[in-house]
């Protein structure tokens, strides 16, 4: 099952993050925000998102007011926090993760959405 993932997260100036990869490679689309606003106004133009991940320390707004807008805009919508402190509070996501762990997203897609990340 091909999942389409908002990706929420800090810019990475040696170009793509290995988090996308990690899900481009297992075949889901990823349509990425490099700041929470851009983030939100995209979850408004592509509202067939399955699930957005955002990373706790993304440039812009903070990770609590994006999380925050996700769910006013999207009540149901999954929301999977990426943190390199994970145990700290999850603002509201659904998910909190490990940002130094990306094939945990897929462990949280497979379990979530049954998407086998292997198609």
């Amino acid at each position: 099952m091909e999942l389409i993932v908002l990706m929420i997260e800090v810019e990475q100036p040696e170009g793509l993050s290995a988090r996308k990869l990690v899900l481009e490679t297992a075949k889901h689309n990823v349509i990425t925000a490099y700041s929470g606003d851009y983030g939100v106004e995209l979850l408004k133009r592509f509202p067939n998102v399955d699930v957005v991940v955002v990373h706790r320390h993304v440039d812009g707004e903070g990770a609590e007011k994006i999380i925050r807008e996700i769910k006013e805009q999207s009540p149901d919508m999954p929301v999977i926090l990426l943190s390199p402190h994970p145990d700290e509070d999850p603002l509201g996501a659904n998910y909190v993760i490990p940002s130094h762990e990306p094939q945990m997203i897929l462990e949280i897609l497979e379990r979530s959405f049954g998407a086998s990340g292997t198609n």
